[in-house]
């Protein structure tokens, strides 16, 4: 039977390999694609555009991902480096008897607090009117370590007086990791969305300085009531079939052949012009 099993025994080796490296790259590039989405819905949506309408590639999608994460990472990064120096420093405290009364201060707040969170997190939960008005990750955030945290207080607790169990808990820490998890991935959706508002609304605050402006001639006239948009008859030439012209546009982005058009000046009347590479219109890009 050894002898068997010795000759599949490399390829199931190289098999371990590659899916020890497969497997987190998949993972890392779903999620940067999930976020990217959700950043570049929000950023659109602020100018009445649907995603679908664009046909962005899955790299730009990934870029916007990417440029949306930076801070949750860096987040994530020095939230991990200060629990486990923390966790180092409440073991040497424990182990040397020390601090013990700060310590036992420390327990008794966190599980009163950790509860509250949890229970914040409920609400937000239960009424989605308070999620979508609050600051960005609120919910999700308190809903995702107030249970934690109420169960560090119990074990410090239980820690300072002497009765700590390392067997047993096994599960328990299993369920609060995945609760603290799934808390931080929607905490990460959140910030998704409110950076691609928040893109959307520095772009369309600062677009007559940083956008090229658009002159557009029509054949007919478009019938848009859009702040700032000019519109002129032009005198009729021969063989020139293009007879409006507008005023008062910039370039917002360009996607599957697909010119989207905005004006500067922004109100609840606001919308995106459509212009198609069809020869529908003349296009004439002027520098801002």
């Amino acid at each position: 039977m050894n002898d068997e099993a010795e000759p599949s025994s490399p390829w199931l080796h190289r098999l371990s390999q590659f899916a020890s490296i497969a497997a987190p790259t998949s993972i890392a590039a779903a999620l940067l694609f999930y976020f990217g989405y959700v950043a570049t819905y929000a950023r659109y949506l602020y100018f009445g555009v649907d995603l679908t309408a664009l046909d962005l590639s899955t790299t730009e999608v990934v870029l916007h991902g990417a440029e949306a994460l930076y801070a949750p990472l860096a987040g994530l990064v020095v939230l991990a480096l200060a629990v486990h120096l923390t966790v180092r420093g409440v073991r040497r405290a424990l182990a040397r008897k020390a601090w013990s009364r700060t310590l036992r201060v420390v327990a008794i707040v966190l599980v009163p607090v950790g509860a509250i969170l949890f229970g914040r997190g409920v609400v937000g939960v239960l009424w989605p009117e308070v999620s979508h008005t609050e600051f960005p990750g609120v919910t999700p955030v308190s809903l995702g370590f107030g249970l934690p945290l109420a169960a560090i207080g119990v074990w410090l607790s239980r820690a300072v007086r002497g009765r700590e169990r390392r067997p047993g808990g096994m599960v328990v820490i299993a369920c609060l990791t995945l609760i603290a998890l799934l808390g931080v991935f929607w905490a990460t959706n959140s910030f998704a969305a409110a950076y691609g508002r928040g893109i959307a609304e520095t772009v369309g605050t600062r677009i007559a300085k940083e956008r090229p402006a658009v002159v557009l001639d029509t054949e007919e006239p478009l019938h848009l009531n859009l702040p700032g948009l000019q519109e002129r008859l032009l005198p009729s030439a021969e063989g020139d079939k293009f007879r409006y012209r507008y005023r008062g546009l910039h370039v917002l982005t360009e996607a599957g052949g697909k010119l989207l058009l905005v004006t500067a000046e922004r109100n609840g009347r606001s919308g995106t012009i459509v212009v198609p590479y069809d020869g529908s219109a003349r296009i004439l890009f002027v520098p801002s």
